[in-house]
């Protein structure tokens, strides 16, 4: 049984949205990978399948170095000129590897990753370069560190976290099992209408306990 839990959300205007979210498993470790491609229905559809399908292979692979940010690192790199090349869109990036010791990941965009404990929440993408898509040929991803998750990890397009506060995501994540958790969340910035102001992607991530109980139980 994996060490972790997580459910993924994904919720849009359009028939399909343009954002992508997975979750692998390699062991006892999980790597998330979430993208918000841009540039037209094809363009961004495209370019966020993209980073899904690199990452993929890189899980699949035993030669590549799951907790090395390095190899991360240049995965990104290697994505955004292979896009660029092609023309076909640009999309934000950021995969996070949860592990026994600690997590570690890349970013570029402005879809972000955070740690919320019972008193906090750690940006883990702050800093990071949000007008530098992969696709754009220029990206420098921003890598970063963290302990051993304690709390929950949140992965999301800005499409939440554009529009909803920093500390009411957190009481909502605080408070509540993860299905339900996630679901709040989207509520959270639909429109009276119904409607959202941006398609919305989102991982939650926590310890591997009773499904039922809040994620910081």
């Amino acid at each position: 049984m994996s060490l972790f839990r997580y459910v993924r959300m994904f919720a849009s205007n359009r028939q399909k949205s343009e954002d992508a979210a997975e979750v692998f498993e390699r062991g006892e470790t999980l790597i998330v990978v979430l993208a918000d491609g841009a540039g037209g229905i094809r363009g961004g559809a495209t370019a966020s399948g993209a980073l899904v399908a690199a990452v993929r292979t890189a899980v699949d692979d035993p030669s590549f170095a799951v907790e090395d940010v390095q190899y991360w690192a240049d995965l990104f790199r290697v994505t955004d000129a292979a896009l660029a090349k092609n023309r076909v869109g640009e999309t934000t990036g950021v995969v996070v590897v949860v592990g026994v010791r600690h997590l570690i990941g890349v970013s570029t965009g402005d879809s972000e990753a955070w740690v919320v404990t019972a008193t906090e929440v750690h940006d883990l993408t702050r800093g990071q370069h949000t007008k530098q898509r992969l696709g754009s040929g220029r990206v420098e991803p921003l890598a970063f560190k963290h302990a051993a998750l304690s709390g929950a990890l949140v992965v999301a397009t800005d499409g939440l976290f554009k529009y909803a506060a920093t500390d009411v995501i957190a009481r909502m994540v605080r408070a509540s099992a993860i299905q339900i958790a996630a679901e709040q969340l989207v509520e959270l910035v639909r429109l009276p209408s119904g409607k959202l102001q941006d398609d919305v992607a989102l991982v939650l991530v926590g310890a591997n306990v009773t499904s039922s109980r809040p994620l910081l139980a």
